[in-house]
């Protein structure tokens, strides 16, 4: 049989096209190879070892997120290397997708659901004030809002806080979403370091999906509309083409980049995209993508995902993992919209949300849960802005429980609305009533107080008690029972800008408390006691205070820290050094010569101070403290 030379040079270009050197050092898609190649996500048992994967084709990328690498192999190899010794799971890689979104009516025709609250026209949606974001009404002064919201109640915007937008990447040309919030990326969809938007094909309902999505969660509201948290910084990760597809590599090659490349390392994830853990290679890649998911999670990271828009009882992947909070979405007329996705945590503004496509018009309105999940992931950022700037260190499971914890009831099936409509104020309201567990600071056997700090003389024991109760029972949609709470306190220089802690033991790890119950009845009090070494410098001392634990019958770990509370300050001073001024001195000796011979003393005076022993009386023995400690501290 005989070929035509065209016929011959044809398949010979396309030999040629699909060499492994091809691959080299690229992304492909997975249904552009031929069909004797596969792209696979390899994983290894002990170190990534990328010369047994090279044995049977060509390694794309090195992903240390899953310690794998994603390659092209010839497809009758699959097992061969599955076989290989090191090696965990070969899975291929498979196809997803963001669901283009309908719009309706320019914003001129839906007057009712747009207020342009800012100067300029700037327009704030009604989403954001359902959110709990921006006020519902701003009548002329001095008549007060309707309602409060986030922004004006706790000042904030998102500043300091950074979120890793995965889509089909961002227009971050346009003035409302460019820099300095715009902090780079890049495009893993076409392997360079552009992650510009080109998600456009209006016939087919694209509009720019990731665009639409970053505007929501953060546009800034300089020229057309404002965002949830307009003064985030964020990353646009590109892992979706034009048609808004892209295989679940690109994926968990954007989560690999926020944990090991991206500096500083984004502290929320928005994924507004999803496929069904359906089809016969799912269950091979599962395992895969919930490792990437379980890494970023257990970076710090928090991690928000759509559920998708086909009334289906439950939600697309990434989703649907333990450690992604999956966003549905309702309307405004607070019904569920109605082709949300079950299974979900909490709901936000899915349908007829405003928003800008990618060539910057914002007369539009959006429907899908992708618009739901940036309404979430812009609340967390004022979260973490707020709990920051109060010196409170709360990690994603907090972040987690308190959106959930602070939701409203829409009274709709639990499948489909999670715990309810999230709102930023009311979970910003947890964090600032130190929800699920109050403190409570106490001191006894000080020397003096001074400006309401009880002072111990440096080599006197500090008593401490701190009571802790769980005020679920009070604030929050649910009350919890406490289990597993390990408490930690240190006792750290309060000027120090490094935080630097006093000398010897003054880190105290409490026995872990069971359980604890809700009510003030069931408070726990745990008693401190801590000697101040001679050498330490004599100030103002604060106690900072670490709790962890989780709710019975959930596993996701809680930690918060309080390290700035008032209640918690006391003050180290040198023995006899009545006026605290770091020294002893004649000032100190006159505060002990008006006082002298007086009897009686009691705290919190103790004689004007001069009772330094505290023995009841002002006599010789207090004379011999401050000798022994004259001109201490020059």
């Amino acid at each position: 049989m005989c070929l035509k030379a065209g016929r011959v040079v044809s398949i010979l270009i396309l030999v040629l096209l699909f060499s492994a050197s091809t691959f080299a050092g690229k992304n492909v898609r997975s249904h552009q190879l031929p069909p004797n190649k596969a792209k696979v996500i390899v994983t290894f048992d002990g170190e990534i070892q990328p010369n047994i994967v090279e044995k049977y084709g060509q390694v794309l990328k090195t992903l240390k997120i899953i310690n794998g690498v994603v390659a092209v192999v010839d497809r009758d190899d699959i097992e061969v290397l599955q076989d290989e010794s090191g090696i965990k799971d070969v899975a291929l890689d498979v196809e997803v997708s963001v669901v283009p979104p309908p719009r309706s009516q320019p914003i001129e025709y839906q007057v009712q659901a747009i207020e342009t609250l800012e100067a300029n026209d700037i327009i704030v949606g009604w989403n954001l004030q359902e959110a709990g974001i921006a006020v519902s009404d701003t009548p002329p002064p001095p008549d007060p809002p309707t309602e409060i919201g986030a922004w004006n109640t706790y000042s904030v915007d998102g500043s300091g806080v950074v979120i890793a937008i995965i889509d089909t990447g961002v227009n971050y040309t346009l003035e409302d979403l460019n820099a300095p919030n715009y902090l780079g990326g890049y495009d893993f969809y076409n392997d360079d370091a552009d992650p510009l938007d080109d998600n456009w094909d209006p016939p087919n309902k694209h509009y720019g999906h990731g665009t639409l999505v970053s505007t929501i969660a953060l546009a800034q509201g300089e020229e057309k509309i404002k965002g949830t948290a307009p003064n985030a910084s964020y990353y646009a990760l590109k892992v979706k083409g034009s048609d808004g597809t892209g295989d679940v590599s690109y994926t968990i090659q954007a989560l690999n980049w926020c944990v090991n490349t991206a500096d500083p390392k984004p502290d929320i994830v928005n994924m507004s995209l999803g496929l069904y853990g359906t089809g016969p290679f799912w269950p091979d890649i599962e395992p895969i993508y919930r490792a990437a998911i379980d890494a970023a999670y257990n970076a710090g990271i928090i991690l928000v995902a759509s559920s998708g828009n086909n009334a289906y009882s439950y939600s697309t992947f990434p989703a649907a993992f333990n450690n992604v909070i999956s966003v549905g979405g309702h309307a405004e007329n607070q019904t569920l919209y109605a082709k949300s996705n079950g299974g979900v945590d909490v709901i936000a503004s899915g349908r007829r949300v405003p928003s800008m496509d990618m060539t910057g018009d914002a007369t539009w309105l959006y429907t899908g849960t992708s618009n739901a999940v940036p309404h979430v992931a812009g609340l967390l950022a004022l979260q973490l802005q707020y709990a920051r700037e109060n010196d409170i260190d709360i990690n994603n499971g907090y972040q987690w429980e308190s959106v959930k914890h602070s939701a409203i009831d829409l009274g709709l099936d639990p499948v489909y609305q999670g715990k309810g409509k999230a709102r930023a104020l009311e979970s910003i309201d947890l964090i600032a009533s130190n929800w699920p567990v109050d403190y409570n600071f106490t001191f006894s056997d000080y020397a003096f107080v001074d400006n309401n700090y009880p002072v111990y003389q440096i080599g006197e024991d500090v008593n401490q008690s701190i009571t802790l109760t769980n005020i679920t029972d009070i604030l929050g949609n649910t009350v919890e029972t406490i289990e597993d709470l390990n408490v930690v306190t240190t006792q750290v220089y309060y000027s120090d800008p490094n935080d630097q802690n006093l000398p010897s033991n003054s880190v105290e790890i409490f026995p872990t408390i069971s359980l604890l119950e809700p009510n003030d009845a069931n408070s726990i009090t745990l008693s401190l006691l801590y000697t101040i070494p001679p050498e330490t410098t004599p100030g103002l001392v604060k106690t900072t205070l670490e709790l962890e634990f989780n709710f019975v019958g959930n596993s996701r770990v809680i930690r918060v820290s309080y390290n700035n509370e008032p209640d918690s300050l006391w003050y180290a001073a040198i023995p006899a050094d009545l006026d605290l001024s770091n020294t002893v001195s004649l000032s100190d000796f006159s505060i002990f010569a008006e006082n002298w011979q007086q009897t009686a003393c009691t705290e919190p005076d103790w004689c004007g101070r001069a009772d330094i022993d505290r023995s009841g009386d002002v006599d010789w023995l207090d004379l011999d403290i401050i000798a022994d400690n004259w001109l201490a501290g020059f």
